[in-house]
């Protein structure tokens, strides 16, 4: 009968690390890197975003504006961090067939991601320069 728990043995350069629950094991992720930065881009989006709405600005996005307009701040982030959490997923089961396009995926997903952000932070230095100039 196999341990629910998995035990290493010590290793001669230390000591041996924690017993883990086999079952809440989950293996590595393929693109930590790609994913850090389309996890920050993100959370920067959904940020600016609301500092460009709460200074009298319009979201583009057609669906964020339907989700923006029903749920608010709370709902922009569970849709955004949902669809996060879904393009990760898409990219760590195609990587298991087809590892050069599920990375692909991943860089693309990263760069989409930043765009919006630069767009935005674009807008905010405009209004805020804008506004300096009429004080």
């Amino acid at each position: 009968m196999a341990s629910e728990f998995q035990s290493t043995s010590p290793s001669p350069s230390g000591p041996a690390p924690a017993p883990t629950v086999s079952w809440l094991r989950l293996p590595p992720v393929r693109y930590p890197n790609a994913y850090v930065w389309f996890v920050f881009f993100s959370a920067l989006d959904i940020m600016l975003t609301w500092a460009i709405l709460k200074r009298g600005g319009q979201e583009v996005n057609p669906l964020a504006h339907q989700v923006i307009s029903a749920w608010g701040l709370n709902g922009a982030i569970i849709f955004k961090f949902s669809l996060t959490i879904m393009v990760v997923l898409v990219c760590e089961f195609t990587a298991r067939q087809r590892e050069r396009l599920a990375r692909a995926l991943a860089m693309l997903a990263m760069i989409v991601s930043g765009v919006p952000v630069f767009y935005s932070l674009g807008l905010l230095m405009i209004h805020t320069l804008r506004q300096m100039e009429g004080s």
